[in-house]
């Protein structure tokens, strides 16, 4: 099944496991990475939600359907697998399958929580009609590969009971278990062989076995099957995300890095089922507000760092007793010159004066600026079908500040059909954005 984020379709045909898919679901939500969530931006409602473990992916009618919400990717339980794509991409005619799947790699490979590393695979010639297979495919071709090319073989440290001393003696582990117990010939020694059954090949051979009971299509099988051969002599150990951070890389295995990252994505936030190693189940949702958000900052950081930008910075518009209350979070802020807010909504149409910008989001920047002492204020859509799409301006008096706040609205179109160019593009779609301010001439 496949739907846009807040479009709905026929459950029916899956409605005798709809309560165990929901709690799987739940399980996953509890489990999940939060982002740029924090306990003071969550309402006491969410709060509530939290402790009954309800999830938040999706939303199940009384008539027998699913909708989705703002989450997109791809979850999998049992037999049911279900795609979200972006609704950014809804009101195309055709279903943009192809489109949508690169580009939310794409989106993700400037993202800071979320390292996808994007550019392991050629997708732009592959033409998958399933999301999780395309993941998969990504992990399969690079790994194969790389492994293939240059194995990896790292010295252990090896703990053991020998006959004779191998290379240091443990004191600790010797007098405990043999000195005391008059088995004074036999030695615990601690040694560093050269080994080829190491953390990283069993973290590796850990994920690979998984994604083989995982996939259903036959080049990918066949890829994986590949790579487990490789790893024939690898000992079958499960593994977490925890042991991804105990495997020490040198320089010499830059390529080596690309595939632990994607192994412990895979065995993070529930993405594969660790709680069950016979489970076919994954799930790889990631929230679009989020994403539309960390993609800008990551761009920005990553193609002009001497702007400074800094993303989520934190603050506070009061005090109370000598304490901080009323935290504000702006999205992005590059000090002392602008700050951004990301809007992952359309404008509403309704109210041509107000430009599609809610009050709410109008006393939001305006409290924004008083507390920074900026006075310049961006609100970022993304472009979509719907909605409105012409830039506006709002100019707000204040005696508070040297001159009047100016709040621009903007939106910016995310979406690129030759990704090749994408960076291009997009650098000049961010220049377009930002001709307004006079002080970007020189730094971008």
């Amino acid at each position: 099944m496949r739907l846009s984020e807040w479009q709905n379709t026929s459950f029916e045909a899956h409605k005798d496991k709809l309560n165990n898919f929901v709690n799987y679901l739940s399980s996953v939500w509890q489990n999940r990475n939060r982002y740029i969530e924090s306990p003071e931006e969550i309402s006491e409602e969410e709060q509530q939600e939290e402790k009954i473990q309800r999830q938040r992916f999706f939303n199940f009618t009384v008539d027998g359907k699913i909708a989705a919400r703002n989450y997109v990717g791809v979850v999998q339980y049992e037999d049911i697998r279900m795609e979200v794509y972006p609704k950014i991409f809804a009101g195309d005619h055709t279903e943009p399958t192809k489109l949508w799947q690169q580009n939310l790699l794409y989106w993700l490979s400037y993202c800071s929580k979320i390292r996808f590393p994007f550019s392991l695979a050629d997708i732009s010639s592959s033409a998958f009609n399933d999301f999780l297979e395309l993941l998969i495919y990504i992990f399969a071709n690079y790994t194969e590969e790389i492994i293939s090319n240059q194995p990896f073989q790292t010295y252990q440290t090896v703990e053991e009971e020998t006959t004779f001393l191998k290379g240091r003696l443990s004191f600790d582990n010797y007098t405990k278990h043999n000195l005391i117990t008059g088995k004074w010939q036999h030695f615990y020694c601690m040694h560093e062989p050269f080994v080829y059954d190491n953390l990283f090949n069993r973290i590796v051979k850990y994920i690979t076995k998984r994604l083989a009971a995982i996939s259903r299509h036959q080049p990918n099988i066949e890829k994986l099957n590949s790579l487990l051969f490789l790893l024939h002599d690898v000992s079958d150990i499960p593994c977490t995300a925890k042991d991804c951070d105990k495997v020490k890389l040198n320089p010499l295995f830059e390529d080596h890095k690309h595939i632990l990252a994607l192994c412990k994505l895979y065995l993070s936030n529930q993405v594969i089922d660790t709680n069950d190693e016979s489970s076919r189940n994954f799930c790889f949702l990631v929230p679009m507000e989020y994403v539309f958000e960390d993609f800008i900052f990551g761009f920005l950081t990553t193609h002009w760092p001497s702007l400074n930008t800094r993303g989520q910075s934190t603050g506070y518009l009061a005090l109370n007793q000598n304490k901080e209350v009323f935290q504000i979070k702006n999205d992005l802020y590059i000090p002392d010159q602008l700050i951004v807010d990301t809007k992952y909504k359309s404008r509403s149409t309704e109210d041509g004066l107000k430009a599609g910008v809610s009050q709410n989001d109008m006393y939001q920047m305006i409290s924004y600026a008083l507390r920074r002492n900026c006075s310049n204020i961006l609100m970022l859509y993304p472009a979509m079908t719907n909605g409105l799409h012409s830039p506006s301006a709002f100019n707000v008096p204040s005696a508070m500040l040297l001159k009047e706040i100016d709040i621009q609205i903007r939106n910016i179109d995310i979406r690129f059909d030759d990704l090749e160019q994408a960076d291009q593009v997009m650098k000049w779609r961010v220049k377009h954005l930002v001709s307004h301010w006079s002080f970007f001439n020189n730094k971008l």
